[in-house]
């Protein structure tokens, strides 16, 4: 029998977010991000077990624990000899009595290093919910069935659980998955109808307690409102979004307009490596759509730049780090890499499109990253015939022959874009701004002063402009 619940038994706040963290554990969980995006799972899972073990309600650090524990331990061969079942058994007396000590024990003894193990999550749903930290016990048991999709026992706890929070929508797609894997399973038919028609009921109801439908008037307007104001969504509506698409498209993963509508709800999230893969099966499914690959090759410009940048805040915010000098070798292959791959990808590209001038701007853009200047001017001088990028195009060639010390070429380009340009736009003052610096070279302090002097008047603050006109009256 088990032990009853103790009525004065603390109930801690549950789905604390990331803003509601004290100062030092929100550094921890920073360091835990870092960790995670390096691919460095022990220390992101040793990390969030700390910051937890103090802020039980922190469902978005528990989600990247167990995620991280789960690539830990991927393709590591496991040697179980029923110590994990012992180690739970022990704990199964005090899920009530002590319900935050048996979550961090079991994190720490048996979820590190079997993330999916059963008897493990379903104690961890038993002491998250006497804890009253229901979405964190609904999250073990969607652990559970993710890696073990042929258990319906914990199908049908998971779907009881959405059926008693009210989360029909969810809870019909549990059944439903049932169903399909267990035709003869008349219980999860008949709950599955059950939390169909209470959904749907729900959803016809227009009180102040609703969803955000119930600002609108009818459903019409909120059918509309779905499709073109999803901006307006807050991030608890993309996710509820995705989950509905997520069941769609696992009955059907060939419907193209479900798995872009998919892709685009996480790019509204800015999971762009998720909207990455969907944006990538949409393109395969449209027979190589040109507006969707060119959605495939922003979204991992996008995961790049988002890899780059938290390894960037991790060697700024950890400079006396031991490996320090590791991850600065590390940030430098990166962004070697990806800038190899996003040349490799536009070549490809130019090539099944070589009368696309935006392509071709494109691919002179990376390659003066990848600094192949010479190979960046013969795309670049394709570009120019596109009215909508001429101007761009000049200042691109300007600096591609700049680098290669064609200084008078380079200053040709960038005085023919800079006078067709009528307003002080961003592309003139970097034109200009260019200019500038190649009369510098040239030791033409006029022409120099003149072009930087142009966007002081307008911008004081562009660059370094101002400490450079200022500067050069004392020089006088």
């Amino acid at each position: 029998m088990s032990e009853p619940q103790n009525p004065e038994a603390p109930q801690y706040r549950d789905e604390v977010p990331e803003t509601a963290l004290p100062d030092k554990l929100a550094k921890l969980y920073n360091k835990a991000e870092s960790a995670y995006e390096l691919r460095n799972w022990g220390y992101a899972v040793s990390l969030l077990q700390a910051v937890l073990a103090q802020e039980p309600g922190f469902l978005k650090g528990r989600k990247m624990l167990r995620a991280a524990a789960i690539k830990d331990t991927q393709g590591k061969k496991s040697i179980k000899l029923g110590g994990e079942a012992i180690k739970v058994a022990k704990l199964q007396g005090q899920a009530k009595k002590d319900p935050i000590g048996v979550l961090v024990a079991l994190e720490k003894e048996v979820l590190a290093a079997d993330p999916y193990n059963p008897q493990a999550n379903e104690l961890f749903y038993e002491a998250a919910s006497a804890a009253g930290l229901k979405m964190t016990a609904g999250n073990a048991l969607e652990t559970v069935i993710q890696g073990h999709p042929d258990n319906t026992k914990f199908f049908h706890k998971l779907g009881d659980f959405y059926m008693e929070n009210e989360a029909f929508e969810k809870a019909a797609e549990i059944f439903k998955q049932i169903v399909a894997k267990d035709s003869a399973d008349l219980q999860a038919s008949k709950k599955y109808k059950d939390a169909t028609a209470r959904g749907s009921i729900a959803s016809q109801k227009w009180d102040s307690e609703g969803d955000w439908r119930d600002l609108l008037k009818d459903k019409d307007a909120a059918n509309s409102l779905e499709k073109e104001g999803k901006a307006a969504m807050t991030p608890d509506m993309l996710q509820a979004q995705a989950a509905r698409l997520t069941a769609e498209y696992e009955a059907d993963q060939n419907n193209i307009e479900v798995v872009k509508q998919l892709a685009g709800t996480y790019e509204q999230l800015e999971d762009f490596a998720t909207a990455c893969s969907f944006f990538e099966w949409a393109f395969h499914l449209s027979s190589n759509d040109p507006a969707l690959e060119r959605k495939v090759a922003l979204m991992r410009e996008k995961v790049g730049k988002q890899q780059q940048k938290d390894l960037v805040n991790f060697i700024k915010e950890n400079p006396e780090h031991p490996d320090i000098e590791q991850y600065k070798a590390q940030l430098a292959e990166l962004k070697k890499g990806q800038l190899e791959e996003l040349i490799k990808e536009s070549e490809a590209r130019v090539a099944r499109n070589p009368t696309d001038t935006e392509l071709r701007f494109e691919l002179g853009d990376r390659l003066f990253q990848g600094e192949r200047y010479r190979d960046a001017i013969q795309h670049l001088q394709q570009a120019k015939n596109s009215p909508n990028l001429r101007l761009k195009v000049m200042n691109m060639l300007g600096k591609c022959y700049d680098k290669m010390g064609m200084t008078d070429l380079a200053a040709k380009q960038f005085e023919e874009a800079i006078s067709e340009l009528t307003g002080m736009d961003d592309t003139k003052k970097d034109a200009l701004y260019n200019l500038a610096l190649l009369y510098e070279k040239m030791d033409n302090k006029e022409k120099y002063l003149n072009s930087l002097k142009e966007i002081y008047a307008v911008d004081y603050g562009y660059r370094d402009v101002a400490a450079r006109v200022e500067g050069s009256y004392g020089d006088e």
